[in-house]
């Protein structure tokens, strides 16, 4: 299993950053557009058992997954889990962690397993870890214009 994690410290609090994550239109928002993120179905706002239908663009091809939110305590953290995709595994653990100014530190943690047979040796862990490095850079900028109040 590979692990990869980010963290990102915004000036606002927890429970405003939590709800901004909440909304999978905002997961749109600050998504690469090269990622083509696409809802098929999801609900307005997250909560637990929750489910996402969606489409990426994934190394040239495009993908579809279905994640179930698996724990939900909100302000706290939420977890995503792949029930069916390209992936072998993947579990997406969101953290949120106040600070005594008011700022909070996300840390997105994610557990996953490259997928299987001939599509895996095209598609290995270091290719999947830079691709998330990508995004989440993308994504981190996008967080810093929308929650940073710069």
């Amino acid at each position: 299993m590979e692990t990869f994690e980010a963290r990102l410290t915004l000036p606002c609090n927890a429970e405003v950053a939590f709800d901004f994550l909440a909304h999978p239109e905002n997961i749109k928002r600050i998504s690469p557009p090269d990622m083509g993120l696409f809802f098929l179905e999801a609900p307005k706002r997250l909560s637990l058992g929750a489910r996402m239908q969606f489409k990426v663009q994934a190394f040239g091809v495009a993908r579809e997954a279905i994640h179930e939110i698996t724990q939900f305590d909100e302000p706290g953290s939420f977890t995503e889990q792949q029930v069916k995709g390209p992936l072998g595994h993947w579990v997406h653990e969101h953290l949120f962690e106040p600070d005594d100014e008011g700022a909070v530190t996300i840390i997105d943690r994610i557990e996953f397993q490259p997928p299987g047979g001939v599509v895996g040796l095209l598609i290995n862990a270091d290719r999947i870890l830079e691709s998330l490095e990508d995004g989440f850079d993308h994504r981190h900028d996008q967080l810093e214009k929308l929650l940073g109040f710069a």
